[in-house]
């Protein structure tokens, strides 16, 4: 290799797009376990096909203004599906993620405060004790020490939301919750079965009934929990639970009922807790590949931060850490796929005529790796995000928390969340990948390393 031949990127984790559309036959083997990997690479090069799984057909938009039309500019045409709403409300109930009109409105102007900007920077203490003691367990394992980092990302994640959510009550259900969304988010997955004509509808009572029996007893759990919140009064607010249930609509003055503090409450759990572990486990997973962005990573904590422990205002000084975390989450969405609309009145998007009743997506892992959007979309690189490329970029072409309107209420709340432990880990620790370890995908409601991801942690 010359001197100025750069080394060749590495091969990083994912499926292969097949050249054509898949047989029937790898349709049924593959649609349970990995659907992504049952979409064409034409679909990453169209601004719009319809693509066919099975006896379902559904139109995949991928060009930033057409998901703009369906997600912000005509969003009352294309509101949820209800098979999609249904299966959602059965764990989430009738919060901001299954609510439309004028309920969601509402609810989202009373929970809005408890994610402004003061109330995360009050949050940000709990955090870095927490991921502080985190580090510290580390420590007193065994060298060489190794680890799952999903497993760790999850559990740490489960920590810092239940801290921020719950504060001093956080022990009591923080083993629940996690159970509960993990068995939950499998319930939740698509099955084939589940679009076929004869046995759908009752495959999809089934997975309903299914869903309602293991949320059972958290939901128990956080009905004691808010009924002693309720009993608090004139006290300053401890925590988001405290806020919530406090909370009043700056409109009409309406306050949440015990049950739509309890939906909400499992909602900002799934979003604060499974995406951010999901994001960081690929954060470190990227790294460990490629030790030119290790390298500065590390050159800004170190100079921005030394050994201190990380305040909210040092994270504005900390520009590459966010930039690392971004790209992450473009190569590994936490969501790789929203929920599937449908058309309601006839409609044109990319100049092609949108029928009612039509169903619609947006796949972010489709949108994040598509070659009009994207140069050399498969390789890692955080430059993708300083601030003059992402200015440039279409608003609806990077869409890691959503778009539009409904965007998620906790996403400065993640970005903080998962850049406090970025920061802080980096200053201690590197970690590097297991030897033999192989990384594969599995796609479910978010997306996770089949197996776990096992690294090995080495101190600075």
């Amino acid at each position: 290799m010359s001197a100025v031949e750069a080394p060749p990127a590495p091969v990083l984790a994912g499926p292969v797009p097949p050249a054509k559309p898949p047989s029937l036959l790898k349709v049924i083997r593959e649609a349970d376990r990995n659907v992504v990997s049952l979409i064409p690479i034409e679909a990453y090069e169209k601004p719009i096909m319809r693509l066919s799984i099975g006896p379902r057909q559904i139109l995949l938009v991928s060009d930033p203004a057409g998901v703009k039309r369906v997600l912000l500019d005509n969003v009352s045409n294309y509101p949820k599906s209800p098979i999609g709403i249904h299966v959602l409300g059965a764990a989430f109930g009738d919060g901001l993620l299954t609510s439309d009109g004028e309920k969601w409105r509402s609810h989202r102007r009373i929970m809005s405060p408890a994610f402004d900007h003061k109330s995360i920077v009050s949050y940000t203490p709990a955090m870095t004790e927490t991921i502080g003691h985190w580090m510290e367990k580390w420590r007193s394992l065994e060298r060489p020490i190794k680890v799952d980092i999903a497993d760790e990302m999850t559990s740490l994640t489960l920590q810092l939301i239940s801290r921020t959510m719950f504060s001093s009550d956080s022990d009591g259900i923080c083993a629940l919750m996690g159970d509960t969304l993990r068995r939950g988010t499998d319930a939740m997955q698509f099955r084939l079965r589940q679009a076929l004509p004869l046995i759908g509808p009752w495959a999809r009572r089934r997975r309903i009934a299914s869903i309602r029996r293991i949320f059972g007893g958290l939901d128990r759990s956080i009905y004691r929990l808010i009924e002693a919140r309720g009993k608090l009064k004139g006290e300053a607010p401890r925590d988001l639970l405290d806020r919530l249930v406090a909370a009043r609509d700056g409109e009409t003055g309406a306050k949440l009922t015990d049950e739509e503090v309890r939906d909400e409450v499992v909602i900002i759990f799934m979003a604060g807790h499974e995406t951010t572990a999901v994001a960081m486990t690929f954060v470190w997973y990227l790294i460990s590949q490629h030790p030119e962005v290790e390298a500065r990573l590390h050159r800004e904590i170190d100079t921005v931060l030394g050994s201190r422990v990380p305040m909210h205002e040092d994270l504005e000084r900390l520009p590459y850490v966010r930039m690392v975390i971004e790209e992450a989450m473009r190569l590994y969405p936490p969501a790789p796929a929203l929920s599937s609309r449908q058309c309601q009145t006839e409609d044109m998007i990319c100049g092609r005529r949108i029928e009612s009743r039509e169903p619609v997506a947006v796949l972010p892992w489709v949108l994040h790796r598509h070659r009009a959007l994207w140069d050399d979309p498969e390789r890692f690189d955080p430059e993708r995000f300083t601030p003059e490329k992402s200015a440039q970029r279409p608003r609806f072409a990077y869409m890691p928390f959503g778009g539009g309107p409904r965007i998620c209420i906790g996403a400065s709340l993640a970005m903080t969340e998962a850049s406090l432990i970025l920061a802080m880990m980096a200053q201690r620790y590197r970690l590097r990948l297991a030897p033999r370890h192989k990384v594969s995908l599995q796609f479910r409601v978010t997306l996770r390393p089949r197996g776990g991801m096992k690294m090995i942690l080495e101190l600075r």
